[in-house]
């Protein structure tokens, strides 16, 4: 350490007084020998000396560097870096000695041995009194084992993470509540997000099929550990979706809590699969004689045309006979076309061969070499033709040249012989008939001037291999020949090389014209990318035509487009009422009229149903689109003429301009949707700009709706002996299927008391000749998780629309019926007569055709008079369907409940059905009652009403009932029932059994 006892910060500077510099002494002694005895290195450098030399170092800094104070002392630190050491760390270094301000930063040294070691140097600058930069203090502290732990851990990450990618498929990590936790960057990359993107999501957030979201959650459920299954699912890619399966290898971890998935895309292996199944049942049923053999030779395969052909009866006969040779009668010809399939060319041509019994054929051969996707070699194939009776009948045939020419000149396809060059030495006459050209016009032409340019290269190609391939014939895949009348044929052909023939001496080309084939598919391709009644394009091409217009946008900055989604207003209402072939007539109309809107370049398809999309190409702004959309439903507004019917319509648009938001034609798509149904929502026949407070509302309300789907299930869960399915509810009726995780977790989810998510309020029903409850209205409440009690008002139309309000109303009829028996039950003051609950019925409800089998279960298994129970319709619904509407009333009529119309007055054409219903209780909508005053206003609707009621033997309640006038006119009026917050609010259980006890009297 040299002269360490020695080295001391007294030597930093003088002491001002004697006196002062005894009693000090012994404090900087303390501070000294605290210094040598700190495990940080501490350096202290002149800053008025040039290059700031070291003038003192305590032991610690010695012990780090590997140096003794008499090679550190004088010398600048940078003696300690290395060539690795990372210049911007010293250059933020440099800067701060220069202006004298203190720093910190984490810096690689090399000790004296050369050992690298990494460390924390805080650097402060020391000043005099008058401000003066006088030192810098340097401390060092050794970080090398922390880093090289973080290292080694990084390592061992990065090494981790190297195996997860490199695994050949998907990989994710799901909880058991099916959230992802974590993927891997191929899942990541198929979907077109990060990693990130997926951590907390729900495994079908970007859409998953219900056998992978029944599998994960069964395999939570079960007791197995680990799990390994097929599993067919929609694979994303860049056109859209498409069928894909994979192998799944699933692994719990934490305790069961949490798995590893691992996905293997098997899609080309199932479809090889299923291609191999249908090629090997091609090749058993063809009249072919198909036999093959492997890259050797040696015979494999036969089907059964082969056996019966060369009466070999199996594989193993026909080889232990010598294979493919025994049948050639001519050992050249064998050795031919061996070589031929050898090198890998196909080989076809007549040849004669031998039965195991010795008998001639003639026979068709066509041979090939069987390649794998590298183009190697693996097998050989033979397709034999049995030829004989046409070979003894061409040997009939040659022996008359006339008949011979009448047989090629009549021929349906083209024949044609060339000579070495392509010049048409003969063409028959069926040339003209197909071609459209005479024979003169042809004859000492070069063929290649007909043919597309664009195939010539490869026309060509096959040219100069059959020049080389004497007596070989060679296919010619489809090509282009233009045709005299101004179009283009498709042809296929083949050719033989027989200029050594002397009979022949050309090249003889049987051409076989395809094009109405071409046509056919064609034609399969336009319909599977339009729709098949206006003939717009459907969703296929749709996002196609987005996608490139996504691809614009990314090419042009400036480039501006806009998608308008268009729904039919009241299209079902004219569907239904004048039948689906007007229905359909009134979409091609449509459809025309939005072509006549468009500009050139835009695209008008047709998504289904009564919903069309318009992509409107190079806008300038969204007042071109608005422009655009007002156009539009000014076209669809005008009447139209259909089976003798003048029908007039409008629509309901939403637009949405792209921004570089958008990635995806599904998500401009998706923010038009939800802007059309915002116009919807706001009174149809208009447009709406979609907005990000548009998608925030869709948000919300899917959100709601999944609270709302999660409370029927734990409704479903809490009452399990109660059968909560209500009919067949279409899409929706999924959610009632059975989910065998949750049947695994019954014993122990009911166990525990589950809180119902839904409870019954009662409102009063007063009778208005005594003043007394005659009975109550049973309206539900929804008592959400987070925001408590939740009105009827927002949740009920959903209920509606999903179909969720079948198991929900068949709740609460059970839950009314149970309560009106307790409330039977007891002593109530001044009651003469049995109280009755009325039970809202939704259309949904009303709608469906069990409906009737449920009310009787529920009567049966509460035991509830019939008579007590009101069951309440409103006009709406009722009119909808007036025959049917009758039918269903009548049907609860024999059941013995009471029907009751709601909202009475707000539907339409009512009176002319009124008197056919088997009704009980009119209901006067709360709208007529409430604007009865001290003036009279709407007095006389409200007699109108009770009179009528009078007339057909009904009975009338008066909803809405609000102030003791309201009351003195109803009663004058002959008005037997009110309702309304006058007598009581809507109450719970407990409240209203209160009221009922109290016996109160209006």
């Amino acid at each position: 350490m040299g002269n360490r006892e020695n080295q001391s910060i007294f030597n930093l500077g003088g002491v001002e007084d004697v006196g002062d510099r005894n009693n000090g002494s012994q404090s900087l002694w303390l501070r000294d020998r605290a210094l040598a005895a700190t495990t940080n290195g501490i350096v202290i450098a002149e800053a008025r000396a040039p290059d700031y030399p070291i003038i003192y170092c305590n032991p610690g800094f010695e012990r780090i560097t590997g140096y003794s104070s008499q090679e550190i002392l004088g010398r600048n630190c940078r003696f300690l870096q290395g060539a690795d050491t990372d210049p911007a760390t010293v250059a933020n270094l440099h800067e701060a000695i220069a202006k004298g301000l203190e720093c910190q930063v984490v810096i690689k040294n090399y000790r004296k041995d050369g050992t690298p070691f990494w460390n924390k140097l805080f650097l402060s600058p020391v000043r005099d009194e008058r401000g003066y930069l006088t030192h810098f203090v340097g401390i060092l502290s050794d970080l090398s084992e922390s880093i090289e732990v973080q290292q080694e851990l990084q390592q061992t990450n990065d090494q981790l993470q190297t195996i997860l990618e490199a695994v050949p498929g998907t990989v994710s990590w799901v909880s058991s509540d099916l959230r992802y936790l974590g993927v891997n960057q191929h899942l990541a990359k198929l979907h077109g997000l990060p990693p990130s993107a997926f951590v907390g999501q729900d495994i079908g957030f970007l859409g998953v099929s219900s056998d992978f979201y029944s599998f994960l959650g069964g395999f939570f459920a079960s007791n197995a550990t680990e799990v390994v299954k097929e599993l067919s699912t929609k694979v994303k890619t860049t056109d859209g979706q498409s069928a894909g399966h994979y192998l799944i290898v699933a692994q719990k971890y934490d305790g069961g809590k949490a798995a590893c998935l691992v996905g293997i895309d098997i899609t080309e292996r199932k479809q090889a699969e299923e291609a191999l199944v249908l090629t090997r049942k091609a090749v058993e049923s063809s009249s072919d004689a198909i036999g093959m053999a492997d890259v050797s030779g040696t015979h494999i395969y036969q089907n059964q045309s082969f056996s019966q052909l060369f009466e070999y009866e199996t594989v193993a006969e026909f080889r232990n006979a010598g294979g493919i040779h025994t049948i050639f009668a001519d050992e050249t010809v064998a050795q031919e076309v061996l070589e031929a399939i050898a090198h890998g060319y196909s080989w076809c041509g007549e040849v004669t061969k031998i039965t195991k019994s010795g008998k001639i054929l003639q026979v068709l051969l066509r041979a090939d070499a069987i390649k794998d996707s590298t183009g190697t070699i693996v097998g050989q194939i033979y397709m034999n033709t049995d030829i004989t009776d046409r070979k003894r009948t061409e040997q009939e045939l040659r022996q008359s040249e006339k008949r011979f020419r009448s047989l090629i000149e009549n021929a349906r396809d083209i024949i044609v012989i060339l000579d070495e060059k392509g010049f048409c030495r003969y063409v028959s006459p069926s040339l003209e008939r197909i071609l459209g050209y005479p024979t003169a016009e042809v004859l000492g032409r070069s063929v290649f001037e007909l043919i597309h340019p664009d195939e010539l290269p490869m026309v060509g190609q096959v040219f100069k291999g059959i020049i080389q391939m004497p007596r070989v014939g060679l296919g010619l895949a489809e090509y282009r020949v233009w045709h005299k009348d101004g179009f283009w044929c498709v042809l296929e052909a083949v050719a033989t090389n027989l200029l050594a023939e002397p009979s022949v001496r050309g090249i003889v080309v049987n051409c076989h014209d395809v094009t109405e084939r071409k046509m056919a598919e064609d034609k399969l391709l336009h319909d599977a990318l339009h729709d098949a009644l206006t003939d717009l394009p459907n969703r296929a091409l749709l996002t196609d035509r987005l996608g490139q217009a996504f691809a614009r946008v990314k090419r042009h900055p400036n480039y501006q487009f806009a998608v308008l989604f268009l729904d039919l207003d009241r299209f079902k209402v004219i569907n239904d009422s004048q039948g689906h072939r007007t229905g359909d007539r009134l979409l091609l109309g449509i459809a025309r009229r939005l072509l006549t809107c468009l500009r050139p370049g835009d695209t008008a398809a047709r998504l289904g149903g009564d919903e069309f999309v318009i992509l409107l190409e190079e806008i300038q702004g969204v007042e071109d689109a608005i422009t655009q959309a007002k156009q539009i439903q000014k076209a669809i507004e005008r009447p139209l003429h259909l089976e003798g019917n003048k029908v007039s319509i409008t629509a309901s648009i939403g637009i949405a301009l792209s921004s570089e938001e958008y990635q995806w034609p599904g998500d401009i798509l998706r923010d038009a949707d939800i802007a059309m149904y915002r116009a919807k929502s706001l009174g149809k026949a208009r447009y709406e700009v979609f907005t990000s407070a548009m998608h925030t509302r869709a948000v919300a309300l899917m959100h709601l709706e999944n609270d709302l789907r999660q409370s029927i299930e734990e409704l479903n869960l809490k009452y399990s002996m109660l059968d909560l399915r209500w009919g067949s509810h279409g899409e929706n009726s999924s959610l009632y299927e059975t989910n065998r995780s949750l049947e695994h977790q019954k014993s122990h989810i009911f166990s525990q008391k589950l809180e119902c998510p839904f409870t019954v309020y009662y409102q009063p029903i007063v009778c208005l000749k005594t003043g007394l409850v005659a009975g109550f209205e049973s309206l539900v409440r929804w008592l959400h998780p987070e925001r408590g009690l939740v009105s009827p008002m927002e949740f009920i139309a959903m209920a509606e629309e999903t179909g969720l309000i079948m198991p929900l109303g068949l709740w609460v009829l059970n839950e009314s019926c149970r309560q009106i028996i307790e409330w039977q039950n007891l002593q109530l003051p001044a009651k003469d007569s049995p109280l009755t609950i009325a039970v809202n019925l939704s259309g949904r409800q009303f709608e469906q055709p069990d409906s009737i089998e449920q009310i009787k279960q529920v009567l049966q298994e509460t035991g509830v008079d019939a008579r007590w129970l009101k069951l309440e319709i409103t006009e709406s619904v009722v009119m909808q369907d007036g025959e049917a509407a009758a039918a269903m009333l009548s049907h609860l009529r024999d059941l013995g409940i009471e029907l009751c119309i709601d909202d009475f007055g707000t539907g339409y054409s009512s009176l002319s059905y009124l008197h056919k219903f088997p009704i009980n209780t009119l209901k006067i909508d709360r709208s007529f009652v409430s604007r009865i005053g001290e003036t009279g206003e709407n007095l006389e609707i409200v007699r109108a009403i009770v009179m009528l009621a009078r007339s057909l033997g009904m009975e009338v309640v008066a909803e809405g009932v609000e102030t003791a006038v309201q009351l003195a006119q109803l009663r004058l009026l002959g008005c037997e029932y009110g309702q309304g917050y006058f007598f009581s609010k809507p109450l719970d259980r407990d409240a209203a059994t209160a009221l009922l006890n109290q016996g109160l009297q209006w």
